[in-house]
């Protein structure tokens, strides 16, 4: 069995939360890592897993479509997170940023890293799923299990 397939089993059942990177990847059939994380949202699409992200992801992944005034990009994005049942958007309130400068205090974690750290730990997440390596480094994500790109690849 190979990472991604083994990943698919454990998340099976669980909230997993999603990092910016991820959902760029997928919405931008960003190669080489598209064939990648497709799977991951296929698997999320059915039901497979409860897919969770914050505001904050989703503003990341906006820039792109905003910053290309790209009215077709711009509703590509918005139509990609308005779906319902696909994924859990969280808000991130003043418990997630609470939680959020604990982690920034004790961490090496940068302030939006912990923030989307504090909401997966918040909405009882066992996996994110990030490119941003300073999760895998950190100890403070343990609670997590940090799946990155490189952590996919065979």
């Amino acid at each position: 069995m190979g990472a991604l397939e083994s990943l698919l089993a454990r998340m099976r059942g669980q909230r997993v939360y999603i990092d910016a990177n991820f959902l760029i990847y997928f919405l931008d059939r960003r190669e080489p890592y598209f064939d990648l994380v497709s799977p991951i949202f296929t698997s999320c699409d059915a039901g497979d897993f409860e897919g969770v992200t914050g505001d904050a992801a989703v503003a990341e992944v906006m820039v792109y479509p905003y910053r290309s005034k790209s009215a077709a990009e711009i509703a590509r994005g918005k139509a990609f997170f308005a779906r319902p049942g696909f994924l859990t958007i969280l808000s991130h309130d003043a418990a997630a940023f609470d939680a959020c400068a604990r982690l920034r205090a004790t961490s090496s974690l940068k302030m939006l890293d912990a923030l989307h750290c504090a909401t997966a730990l918040q909405a009882g997440c066992r996996f994110i799923l990030t490119n941003d390596h300073a999760f895998a480094a950190d100890t403070t994500a343990a609670q997590l299990e940090v799946v990155t790109i490189r952590g996919l690849q065979d």
